[in-house]
């Protein structure tokens, strides 16, 4: 039975490896597949958490901001009470004094006392007006048509509040009493907040009082309208001309006209997430890298282990098969060569049918050796050991062999030592170096044949090396075909068109139950098949006593 083809060994570990990259790639794909879902939840859950604090603290700071004008407006209403009605009463006038003190005071830039005119008529400190100024700006106006207290900027684009409430007489609005503040030092949120957390407070108009200088995205161009739907929405995203993702939250300052906005990166606040993604992903990485790694270092050789076990259970069943099947085939062949053997034996010797006869009981003794070999082969006899004189064994082997035809073209050279003992199996010996140096001469005759050398050579050497015996087989045949060497002691696989293919690997076998080993070596213009065998003092085989068994015959490739 022959083995597989070199396409299709190829084509079964291009197969298994495809197979092999899948599972790996499925199990790679299902490692990355979890970490980015978890990812994906952790930055929508971070998501919210981070516009939930954003719209708490903007409260927050609304709430603070809103209280503190409330308690301004109500220190105004309280002294408005005590102006009368010439805006000029003496009490007012301490207690205005006293509001703008310079370590207490709640309006440290001052305080205007106008009427409805616009004109000042009493300031702290002292404010020289025009009052058509005054009378154009919209918080006058406010006051003066709402009779209710206002607060916002002096002046367009100034970061100076204004908080004016109406000072009543009889039915009437008298004038109004106005404090002057500095948004940037004396309200809350006026101090510089974290480096992602923004605050922007401004009027209907557009006009920033906090913080100074406002910050890029705040003075874009619609920014006020933008706030406006801020006020309509739970907060958006905003532009911003230095490439933060921004997200603001909007609200007005209770009791009063002015609008908070608060605004913060989404950058940095997810930046932490997506570290610790890639620090997994990293990782994941790294383990599919060594997995390949490990994956090409260990597949080939436990694939070849398995097809080697495949080889095996091959050649078991072929050996099995042939078991059964041999004692029909030397029957049959046998009684065949018996009568040939018989009819030969008739023949006269005479010098003119001496080369007939001669050929003819040569080509019966190669059948019969074929017959008996397969025999042996599908039933091998166990090992005998004894003590075996190598050098002694060769002579034989090489004494059989120069009755063959190929012996009277290849000039065959040996040196051989005195003597070389080991223990081992004389006939299984016998049979593994005659299939070695038959293979050797017929294929030296062959490639003087095909016109590749001019005089075939095969040499045989004994030699003891390390303690082991050594024989080498060498011949100037040119060796076998390139990339064959791997598949030289496979059965039934055979580079010859006649071969059966059974030679080598009966040597192999044969060496091997002796503890023995054969080597193949390519050499320039040739090739040398080494057998290597344990020393003498190796442990013998426990069935020594069994009675001797028949020598299986060469059989050549």
């Amino acid at each position: 039975m022959a083995s597989p083809s070199h396409p299709d060994l190829r084509d079964a570990e291009r197969q298994f490896t495809r197979s092999v990259l899948a599972g790996l790639c499925l199990l790679g794909l299902v490692a990355v597949v979890g970490p980015l879902l978890s990812y994906r939840g952790d930055v929508h859950e971070m998501h919210d958490q981070f516009r939930s604090r954003l719209e708490r603290e903007g409260r927050v700071y609304a709430e603070a901001l809103g209280l503190h004008i409330q308690l301004l407006e109500s220190e105004l209403s309280r002294v408005a009470l005590g102006v009368g009605p010439e805006l000029l009463e003496g009490r007012a006038i301490e207690d205005m004094q006293d509001l703008t003190a310079p370590d207490l005071g709640l309006f440290r830039q001052g305080i205007l006392l106008l009427d409805t005119t616009g004109n000042v008529r009493w300031s702290e400190p002292l404010v020289r007006t025009p009052s058509d100024v005054v009378r154009a700006r919209a918080w006058f106006q406010h006051v003066l048509q709402q009779q209710a207290p206002v607060v916002d900027a002096l002046d367009p684009g100034s970061s100076t509040f204004v908080v004016a409430v109406p000072v009543r007489g009889e039915h009437r609005v008298l004038g109004m009493l106005v404090g002057l503040i500095d948004a940037r030092m004396e309200l809350p949120g006026s101090r510089p907040m974290s480096k992602h957390l923004k605050l922007v407070v401004l009027n209907r108009g557009g006009d920033i009082l906090l913080p100074s200088p406002p910050p890029s995205w705040a003075t874009l161009p619609g920014f006020a309208a933008k706030v406006e739907q801020l006020l309509a929405r739970e907060g958006q995203e905003v532009d911003s001309a230095d490439g933060e993702e921004l997200f603001a939250w909007a609200t007005v300052v209770p009791g009063t006209r002015l609008r908070l906005v608060m605004a913060a990166d989404e950058t940095a606040t997810v930046a932490t997430i997506r570290q610790r993604l890639l620090a997994q992903l990293l990782v994941l990485a790294g383990l599919q890298v060594g997995t390949l790694l490990l994956f090409s270092l260990h597949w080939r050789r436990v694939y070849r282990l398995f097809l080697e076990m495949e080889r095996r259970a091959a050649e078991k069943e072929t050996m099995a098969a042939l078991g059964s099947a041999s004692g029909l085939i030397a029957h049959e062949v046998k009684n065949s060569l018996n009568g040939l053997k018989v009819a030969t034996g008739l023949l006269s010797p005479g010098e003119e049918q001496a080369l007939a006869v001669r050929a003819l009981r040569g080509q019966i003794d190669r059948l019969a050796h074929l017959a008996t070999s397969l025999l042996h082969f599908g039933k091998p006899p166990r090992v005998q050991r004894i003590p075996v004189d190598l050098p002694h064994l060769v002579r034989e082997v090489l004494e059989g062999l120069r009755v063959l035809p190929e012996a009277e073209e290849v000039r065959l050279t040996a040196h051989l030592p005195e003597a070389l003992e080991l223990q081992g199996d004389p006939l299984l010996l016998a049979t593994a170096l005659d299939n070695l140096v038959r293979n050797a001469m017929e294929a030296a005759v062959a490639a003087k044949d095909l016109g590749r050398v001019a005089t075939p050579e095969v040499s045989v050497r004994v030699r003891q090396e390390e303690g082991h015996a050594v024989v080498d087989v060498e011949d100037n045949a040119g060796g076998p075909p390139e990339g064959f060497e791997a598949r030289l002691f496979e059965p039934f696989v055979t580079s010859k068109p006649k071969g059966v293919g059974l030679g080598l690997s009966m040597t192999r076998r044969a060496v091997e139950q002796q503890g023995g080993r054969v080597g193949f070596t390519r050499l320039p213009g040739g090739s040398r098949f080494t057998v290597t065998l344990p020393p003498p003092d190796s442990t013998a085989s426990s069935d020594s006593q069994e009675p001797p068994h028949e020598r299986p015959p060469a059989l050549h490739r």
